[in-house]
């Protein structure tokens, strides 16, 4: 069969120029999965996206020997083609060995079977210039937006309850449009709520994404002061929301950010879906009823739009 090597281990990342943000990604050439896999030396790759979308170049990163972790900061390398504005990035390993087989990255490499790198996780961080940082781990969904024909979109369903809001505190949503398809140029609608912890809706948006984008969403922005000033806890300080969000026409990975410019501090988290753990192992009853949950939040959004201040 033909695979296509740089999709072999990947990783989407948002680079946020807007937020002031570094980021460093962590690479590991060993494998997580203790026996499955002898270490080996690795070669790591980066790919760049304008903020439209559109594929750049691929840079060297260099190579990971046998039982080794890296750590490479990729903002100022991303800075030299994209000076301004978040855009998308995607981190490849390749292990050094199929490098040396392949005639060109680019073209798929002919093999018995496609080898299994799942859970090769790329650990992805933000910080201050020499302040804190936070990090999260994840990894690329397999065939993430590869469409077969006669076949629906793959879509998104996400939920938050980590919408913290204060003076010092902010709150960004970061959608990634990705595919492992480099001809892939569907685009998508991602569609958003905020409710307060009473239930009640306080915020309904949509936001339009071309494939290879990314999207800083600044829900501090959006919610009024009045709104945030109600629901601030006034032994604590912070406000609390939830966030919903889905798409049902593109599989999108959601990032979230809270920041504390003046301290410095940064954490992130990359929120496993929760309803996953609740779905059937079957690809045709999980879509099924993932679909149906989207359904329903499409209709309470709806009929929610008309009550909700402020919205676009």
């Amino acid at each position: 069969m033909q695979v296509q090597l740089l999709n072999l281990i990947s990783t989407p990342i948002p680079v946020l120029n807007s937020l002031g943000l570094e980021l460093s990604v962590g690479l590991s050439s060993d494998d997580p999965v203790v026996g499955r896999r002898p270490t080996e030396p690795y070669m790591a790759y980066l790919s760049l996206y304008s903020p439209e979308g559109k594929w750049l170049e691929r840079r060297v990163l260099g190579e990971i020997p046998p039982n080794r972790r890296r750590l490479f900061a990729l903002s100022a390398l991303a800075r030299q083609l994209v000076p301004a504005g978040d855009h998308l990035v995607v981190v490849h390993r390749v292990p050094t060995r199929l490098v040396k087989q392949a005639r060109s990255l680019d073209e798929p490499l002919e093999m018995e079977q496609e080898p299994d790198y799942s859970m090769w996780r790329s650990l992805i961080q933000y910080s201050y210039p020499e302040h804190g940082n936070g990090s999260v781990i994840y990894e690329t969904p397999p065939r993430l937006n590869v469409r077969k024909a006669g076949a629906p979109p793959s879509t998104t369903l996400t939920f938050s309850s980590k919408m913290i809001f204060s003076s010092e505190v902010k709150t960004y949503v970061m959608p990634i449009h990705y595919s492992m398809d480099p001809g892939y140029s569907a685009v998508s609608r991602y569609y958003y709520a905020v409710f307060d912890r009473a239930g009640h809706p306080v915020l309904n948006r949509t936001v339009t994404m071309p494939a290879f984008t990314v999207q800083a969403l600044d829900l501090g922005r959006e919610l009024s002061e009045q709104t945030i000033r109600q629901a601030t806890d006034p032994e604590d300080g912070l406000a609390n929301f939830t966030f919903v969000a889905y798409s049902d026409d593109a599989a999108l990975a959601p990032l979230i950010l809270n920041v504390a410019p003046n301290l410095g501090g940064v954490s992130v988290e990359h929120t496993h879906p929760a309803q996953a753990f609740l779905m059937p192992f079957n690809d045709k009853d999980k879509n099924r009823i993932k679909g149906a949950a989207i359904a329903a939040w499409q209709g309470r959004t709806t009929c929610a739009e008309k009550g909700v201040s402020g919205v676009g």
